[in-house]
């Protein structure tokens, strides 16, 4: 499969800020929508940062992309219309058929939509990314990231069909890649998820290095694991989600010269 290249850029150095946020799953019952869009509209309070969403901003596997996207029009209206901030999306395994959308278009879309950012700030680089291929590589092969993405793909096109015959198509979809019999751990709330314990260990390790293609002094932002956290070296940090299921939501990491901090919307000072 043909990846297409990676966002990339420099950032200013002098009083840029970034805020990461990720897994809001719009389209899920327990999604906070209010909260985020409370959060949309605080930072327009910023001049000159970068906001990047690290995926599963809509969860396109439990509903038809065009009537979801219509029904949280409000919500990427808000996205193409904040003031003061850059906003680079990036597609998640639920929400992946965005980056097929976006090619359509030739990405002449509000915002720029890609799989992964590189960014420059304070002379250190960041990976961003969704962070689904931490899970493939801790736990799922034989599967490869590849077919991953396509399975991904086709679930974002199962729409309105209900609990009992999505899991039917998720398994028809899974058994091609050796996944079926992992249908029930997979589908844990994130908290309880081995799967997931797996991934957060690589993210960690020296072997994510060689595996997502960064240098030894690089920092690694993902999300997909529902799990906030900075390590205390703060090379490795993932802003948790925005849906409630059984972890704590609203959170998000500030990034600014070299620093990373893990805040919560509504408790700590913003930004």
């Amino acid at each position: 499969m043909c990846r297409p290249p990676s966002l990339s850029g420099p950032v200013p150095t002098d009083s840029h800020v970034i805020l990461v946020v990720s897994d809001l799953h719009a389209g899920h019952p327990d999604a906070d929508v209010p909260a985020f869009l409370e959060f949309l509209a605080a930072c327009e309070s910023i001049d000159g940062g970068t906001l990047v969403l690290l995926g599963d901003i809509f969860d396109l596997w439990r509903r038809r992309n065009g009537p979801l996207l219509v029904e949280h029009g409000g919500l990427l209206d808000r996205l193409a219309r904040l003031r003061g901030m850059d906003v680079r999306y990036l597609v998640g395994n639920h929400d992946y058929a965005l980056l097929a959308i976006a090619a359509r278009s030739a990405g002449r879309g509000p915002f720029p939509i890609a799989r992964q950012l590189l960014l420059d700030e304070g002379g250190r680089t960041t990976l961003f990314m969704h962070g689904y291929e931490l899970e493939v590589y801790g736990s799922l092969e034989p599967v490869s990231v590849e077919a991953y993405e396509a399975f991904s793909a086709r679930m974002c096109a199962v729409g309105d069909l209900g609990g009992a015959v999505t899991g039917r198509i998720y398994d028809l979809y899974a058994r091609g890649l050796d996944l079926a019999g992992r249908r029930e751990a997979l589908q844990r709330p994130a908290h309880e998820r081995q799967t997931l314990d797996a991934a957060e260990t690589l993210a960690r390790s020296p072997a994510s290095r060689l595996l997502l293609g960064i240098g030894a002094g690089d920092r690694l932002v993902y999300g997909h694991t529902h799990r906030a956290s900075v390590s205390d070296d703060g090379l490795t940090a993932n802003p948790g989600a925005w849906v409630a299921d059984g972890g704590e939501s609203r959170t998000y990491l500030r990034i600014e010269d070299d620093r990373v901090t893990l805040r919560r919307f509504g408790r700590d000072p913003f930004p």
